[in-house]
């Protein structure tokens, strides 16, 4: 069985890219505000989303080292964590805190925010490349993600990382419409949704948790 911690309190600050934490420039730091309070306006749109998007950005860069990316695609993987659903701010509140099940059409609402994230952005430079991150983070490796439905290598690495990611917190995370589950119990979840996963991703996914952030017993 694999226990999972959580990243320290404010894993943003301890583990971001070397970077990232220098700000070669004054317009870079001030571009990095700006993402932070992108990021808190996800949270204040969906309170059951608290810290989502700094825990993704933790355990993201977790998965991004063990795979080897340079410090450049670390910076891109930190910064499009922490927008990777900036596109629900513009999703109608009394969907996205509806307690239990969603409609199909509340849910084809929902799916609508990789799309909204990059109208939102569309006027805000960044130094960094996270359209695809933004667009594709709900893609899967069998084809059977959205907007898109891309396949395989189609979608980004780094858009893949965010989503294994991304699912993993959301399991362990209570939300509106159920609890919390255990973080054993994600993993068994993600397991059985092998094919959704790029197998490279998946075991590097594994292995930064089961190095890096968690006791095997």
């Amino acid at each position: 069985m694999i226990a999972f911690s959580r990243p320290s309190h404010r894993p943003h600050l301890a583990r971001r890219p070397a970077r990232l934490r220098r700000g070669r420039d004054a317009a870079e730091r001030q571009r990095l505000q700006i993402v932070h309070q992108l990021a808190s306006l996800i949270e204040c749109a969906d309170h059951y989303t608290f810290g989502h998007c700094r825990r993704v950005a933790a355990y993201a860069l977790d998965v991004a080292r063990t795979l080897g990316l340079d410090e450049r695609q670390r910076s891109t993987v930190y910064v499009g964590a922490y927008l990777h659903d900036i596109g629900k701010v513009l999703v109608p509140r009394e969907i996205l805190t509806k307690p239990g099940r969603l409609a199909a059409d509340e849910r084809e609402v929902i799916r609508t925010h990789p799309q909204r994230g990059l109208e939102l952005l569309g006027a805000t430079r960044l130094p960094w490349d996270v359209a695809p991150i933004i667009r594709w983070h709900h893609e899967r490796h069998d084809g059977s993600g959205y907007p898109d439905h891309l396949y395989g290598l189609e979608i980004p690495l780094e858009a893949q990382i965010i989503g294994i990611v991304d699912a993993f917190d959301a399991l362990t995370s209570t939300r509106s419409y159920r609890p919390a589950v255990a973080p054993s119990q994600a993993i068994a979840e993600l397991a059985r949704d092998r094919t959704s996963w790029h197998p490279e991703v998946y075991r590097a996914f594994l292995s930064a948790f089961s190095r890096v952030n968690c006791r095997v017993a």
